[in-house]
């Protein structure tokens, strides 16, 4: 009997978790590196929140990781409210072809992360330089190395940039906080405004209360107890802002002392640079959405939830060699997704997916797991879905910016006043492959 095949996965998100957890299903041997461990996660600040839609959710519950599918407050179906500069505003509500949910960024990296090591992988929590990725790649000792780091990570660096493809997405500031509301206000949808400033999405959340530092200690003892926490239902407001425009809270926020920006020049993410981005949106909400600037107005915002980025769009070659081993990288390591078109969960969660189908079909087959055979997994990604999820985030980057035909923005405004062009939509915002046709009327 062959032994069980290995995979060294380098990252702890969304599409990291998944095909590990897939490649475990498939009786792989699975080692995942993570920079911070599950009390770690859980105290640190909320991360970017990404709302999973029908389709997505339902390939998570397939995998076992479909934790909260009873306790997260689902969204029905989207209503979408397009506010011109000059002229009336339209709106148009559409069902989802099934429940949409969101959950705190910190439990599902926390909690999948657990999930993985329950199912028999290895979990090692250490940070990773180029030169560790190139010693498991030199070692030879596993079949698959896959970096998935986060956008941020030096591990991207490993990728060449791809200038013969596009992403879809372009510079963002995005702010983020969780509201704490009273249950009558709490929607069963997702409310997308968008305007030429940027866009707004609102959305109820499964979110959790981050651990004190105490707490993160105690937990982290070698005989400390399984980590438990209590999440519960909230709002997660998140504006997608145009660098320059009324939304973006850059001009407002005013950095202290040395340590207070990051390498590109950005404010500090959480913390006191967060609040004061959060409070410029608000202040600029009442112009664009009252009924919005109200219901915001009256939630808690919940501490650690507040968040403050720069999104500088990349697109790197998915898959690079080094020391003879071919490595491929999926997630934010090659690819930014435009974050206001919804797809992020869909585009980590597809990708890693696809590449786990392609792996199976391959071994079935007695292929080898080679360059060659990595990009064209790839390519398989990008034919089913990854095209179609840049098309429709290219689409809403340029809405409002004078670059698409006129017969093409009119031509979606007749389609979507329409029950069944809303419901055409909707589904297309579920699964983008079927959005296409939608926008090039």
């Amino acid at each position: 009997m062959s032994p069980a095949p290995r995979a060294v996965v380098f990252g702890s998100g969304h599409s990291a978790l998944t095909l590990a957890t897939g490649l475990l299903d498939d009786g792989w041997r699975v080692d995942v590196f993570t920079r911070h461990s599950t009390p770690e996660i859980l105290g640190n600040p909320a991360g970017l929140t990404q709302l999973t839609l029908p389709s997505v959710h339902a390939t998570e519950l397939a995998l076992g990781l479909g934790l909260w599918q009873h306790t997260a407050p689902p969204a029905h179906e989207v209503r979408m409210r397009m506010a011109p500069p000059e002229g009336e505003a339209f709106s148009f509500t559409a069902p989802l072809p099934g429940p949409a949910v969101a959950v705190d960024h910190r439990l599902k990296s926390a909690y999948w992360l657990q999930h993985v090591a329950n199912r028999g992988g290895r979990v090692h929590e250490r940070t990773c330089t180029s030169g560790d990725v190139a010693g498991f790649a030199s070692s030879r000792l596993h079949d698959l190395v896959v970096v998935a780091p986060g956008v941020d990570s030096d591990l991207r660096h490993l990728f060449s940039p791809d200038p013969d493809r596009t992403g879809g997405a372009t510079d963002r500031v995005l702010v983020q906080v969780h509201l704490a509301v009273p249950d009558e206000l709490l929607p069963e949808r997702a409310e997308v405004l968008t305007c030429p400033w940027g866009e707004v999405m609102v959305y109820p959340v499964l979110t959790v209360d981050g651990l004190a530092p105490s707490q993160v200690r105690a937990l982290s003892a070698l005989d400390a107890p399984p980590v438990h926490v209590t999440p519960y239902a909230a709002l997660c407001v998140q504006v997608m802002a145009r660098p320059h425009s009324p939304l973006d809270p850059a001009s407002t926020i005013t950095p202290e002392g040395d340590d207070s920006e990051t390498g590109s020049g950005l404010p500090r993410r959480h913390g006191a640079h967060a609040r004061a981005a959060w409070a410029h949106v608000l202040d600029q909400l009442p112009a664009l959405a009252p009924e919005l600037a109200g219901l915001c107005a009256q939630g808690r915002v919940i501490s650690g939830s507040e968040l403050v980025r720069e999104v500088h769009p990349q697109v790197r070659r998915p898959v690079t060699t080094i020391a003879g081993t071919p490595v491929v990288g999926i997630g934010d390591a090659t690819m930014t997704v435009e974050h206001a078109s919804g797809q992020g969960a869909g585009a980590s969660t597809w990708v890693a997916s696809t590449l786990r189908d392609q792996i199976r079909q391959q071994r079935q087959a007695n292929g080898a797991l080679d360059s060659a055979f990595l990009t064209g997994a790839w390519e398989a990604y990008w034919a089913r879905h990854g095209q179609y999820t840049s098309a429709f985030g290219g689409f809403v980057s340029a809405y409002w910016s004078g670059a698409l035909p006129e017969h093409v923005l009119t031509g979606f405004a007749e389609t979507v006043s329409t029950p069944e062009g809303a419901a055409a939509w909707a589904a297309g915002l579920d699964d983008p492959a079927r959005m296409n046709h939608l926008l090039t009327l």
